[in-house]
């Protein structure tokens, strides 16, 4: 393991703390410049995002999904997921985005120990808890309405209605539910299965620089190989390896942004013993080269705090 592995097992990619010790959120505004086709920086972090697009029209980036968003719509982005977007207004016309970044214990710490099921699939990082909220779907209407509503209160009046935010967060929360999580929770009878597959997403986090084999994996869970898979898969939405690999991946653009490291000195750090193969893996994962998203995060559009 390298020696600098508490760095590497920091997250979020991102180094910018979205909340503070009174409070586990932060409020963004941003006013994209004419013309600028960067609307949102690529970026990672720990906590979950509510973005609503006030003005103008976006794609929006999450990993290797794009989702088309027009102004009143917004889009869900669970934790650990990188994500960015393209400026798609016509450049004689304004372009605003609001976002509401949050630590996920801000909803969980305000209900009872029976309503953990609410949160479940975020826990294992799941790539389809990612969620757009667009007009083309009917059942999106509630959240379409609610979500201006979250970014309704400026920032000197959350002294007084922090509870109206937090309020109307939970309302959005159980229509993502409904609409999405729900699905993707575990049954009661399947929490043991989650547990042990937890097991192994530790191991992967201690031990994702070195070699890993699927016989490694599935003995921290306590299964045949066979059946590790496919429990692996439906827990978390990737197979073992993809897991592994976007778990690299994801340290690496944490090396990259900060730290001055050759990006073949990266690749090795994060368990790429070949530099061709890590800059694939990478520009599928992120759209983008090493070198390209380390140009951009040091040239990027700094979110705005309301």
């Amino acid at each position: 393991m390298p020696e600098n592995v508490t760095l590497l097992n920091s997250m979020p990619v991102e180094n910018i703390i979205h909340r503070t010790d009174s409070r586990p959120f932060s409020l963004y505004r941003t006013v994209v410049d004419e013309g600028e086709s960067c609307a949102l920086y690529l970026h990672c972090h720990s906590e979950a995002e509510l973005f609503y697009l006030e003005q103008g029209s976006v794609d929006f980036q999450v990993e290797s999904r794009s989702f088309s968003l027009r102004a009143g719509e917004g889009i869900f982005v669970p934790p650990g997921q990188i994500h960015s977007a393209v400026n798609r207004t016509d450049p004689t016309a304004p372009c605003c985005h609001r976002a509401v970044v949050f630590d996920l214990k801000l909803l969980e710490q305000s209900l009872p120990p029976r309503c953990q099921n609410y949160f479940a699939p975020l826990q294992l990082r799941r790539p389809d808890c990612v969620f757009p909220i667009t007009s083309a779907k009917p059942e999106n209407a509630r959240l379409l309405t609610l979500l201006p509503a979250v970014f309704s209160l400026q920032e000197p009046e959350l002294e007084r209605y922090e509870l109206s935010l937090m309020g109307t967060l939970l309302l959005c929360w159980q229509e993502l539910y409904n609409l999405c999580f729900s699905r993707l929770s575990a049954d009661p009878a399947d929490n043991a299965l989650q547990s042990e597959i937890q097991k192994s997403l530790e191991f992967l986090q201690r031990n994702f620089a070195n070699p890993v084999t699927l016989a490694e994996l599935s003995k921290q869970a306590g299964f045949s190989e066979s059946y590790f898979c496919h429990s692996f898969k439906s827990c978390t939405g990737y197979t073992p390896f993809a897991y592994l690999n976007r778990l690299r991946i994801l340290k690496s653009c944490e090396l990259l942004t900060q730290t001055g490291k050759k990006i073949t000195e990266i690749a090795s750090l994060c368990g790429f013993n070949n530099v061709s193969y890590f800059n694939r893996t990478f520009y599928k994962m992120t759209g983008t080269s090493p070198s390209a998203y380390r140009r951009k995060q040091r040239h990027s559009l700094p979110m705005q705090s309301q």
